[in-house]
């Protein structure tokens, strides 16, 4: 299960579709593979299947270990997975920041805190104008509401916030790269 969450994580649908554009999303914008840079470089027709896809890839592997173990065993193959979309071994382990990724992980096992999350990622990116801002913001309210409400997986959501800190810490920083159009 590990290596399947890993492997589903790892597929770099952002890079696959962009080049379906004739771009090397790579080699555009922030160079991430995920849902905003994709947005920012090609648009909402390319960037809404590279956001379900890359939720998917998490969402899968998740509820697969969850029906057949636990939500306790979900949500680490879907760490496994998170991980594969940062480090993909196809990419030489250049990957995109895990959100889409992420949401998948806890739309398979709180739905509740995913869909919590989605619906402050919105808002976040009405308000902020920002993906990595509005990210940050729904990160927050994951862990504290996921806290609180599943207290039992309160490590998972430290995990996650952790992770999600970790891939956005230009964005927390101020260093974010200045993006081609």
């Amino acid at each position: 299960m590990v290596i399947f969450g890993y492997v589903s994580g790892s597929i770099p649908f952002g890079k696959i579709i962009s080049y379906r554009y004739g771009v090397d999303i790579q080699k555009r914008g922030s160079g991430n593979i995920g849902f905003a840079n994709v947005l920012r470089i090609l648009g909402w027709r390319a960037a809404v299947p590279v956001v379900l896809l890359d939720t998917l890839k998490g969402l899968v592997p998740t509820v697969i270990a969850t029906i057949y173990f636990d939500v306790g065993i979900g949500f680490l193959i879907g760490m496994c997975a998170i991980l594969g979309h940062v480090f993909p071994i196809w990419l030489r382990f250049k990957g995109g920041k895990g959100v889409a990724t992420g949401l998948g992980v806890l739309l398979g096992t709180t739905p509740l805190i995913g869909c919590i999350g989605l619906l402050v990622y919105i808002i976040g990116s009405n308000i902020f104008k920002n993906s990595g801002h509005a990210s940050i913001a729904a990160g927050i309210t994951v862990f504290i509401s996921g806290s609180i409400l599943f207290s039992d997986y309160i490590w998972a959501y430290v995990m996650l916030i952790l992770i999600m800190l970790w891939t956005l810490r230009k964005n927390l920083f101020g260093t974010v790269p200045n993006y081609d159009n």
